[in-house]
């Protein structure tokens, strides 16, 4: 609700127009339930990507087995799969927030700051796995790569047909990108 409002304000005004209060009116609410939702403007015209494993996930992911670098990029993919799943964000929203980040060098580094908090966060499960440090090299490659794909197979539910059965949801092209990467590791 509030996003919506943040994106119809945005693309009636402006970015610069845009205010809190502009967006509060028009989504319904005052400017402190907004704050209880967003931190600011910016997050609240973005979908996308967390800024950290949800704790259900991060929880499914520390309770696998497998200590080896494949088998873990593997499980972290599979539960941010399985996330996209359970919450597929809008298509035309979504199209319509990136479309912005084009113009707005602030909404890009928001959204480049999200996929960099979702890396720490994903390095951060992977070394507790691993019994070391998020900073360490295993951990900070297998977060960097299991980013790279999941970023790789939304660009790609972006550039979908809209009309297509698969783009209600980015699941499908998120699931090749990680299967060609676990092609590329096998081979």
């Amino acid at each position: 609700m509030i996003h919506a409002a943040a994106l119809r304000v945005v693309q009636e005004h402006g970015f610069d127009e845009a205010t809190v209060d502009r967006i509060s009116a028009e989504a319904g609410v005052s400017p402190r339930t907004f704050f209880n939702y967003f931190p600011n403007k910016e997050a609240a015209v973005l979908l996308g990507p967390p800024d950290e494993l949800p704790r259900a996930l991060a929880a499914e992911f520390a309770a696998t087995d497998d200590t080896h670098p494949r088998g873990l990029l593997a499980a972290v993919t599979r539960v941010i799969v399985r996330d996209l799943a359970d919450n597929p964000p809008p298509h035309q929203e979504m199209l319509a927030a990136l479309a912005l980040t084009r113009s707005h060098p602030v909404l890009l580094a928001t959204l480049s700051a999200r996929f960099d908090g979702l890396q720490r966060s994903i390095a951060e499960v992977v070394a507790q796995r691993l019994c070391e440090r998020p900073e360490d090299r295993v951990p900070t490659l297998i977060a960097t790569i299991a980013v790279s794909s999941v970023r790789m197979g939304i660009e790609r539910w972006m550039d979908a047909d809209p009309s297509s059965d698969a783009a209600d949801s980015p699941t499908p092209y998120v699931e090749r990108s990680a299967e060609l990467l676990r092609t590329l590791l096998t081979t």
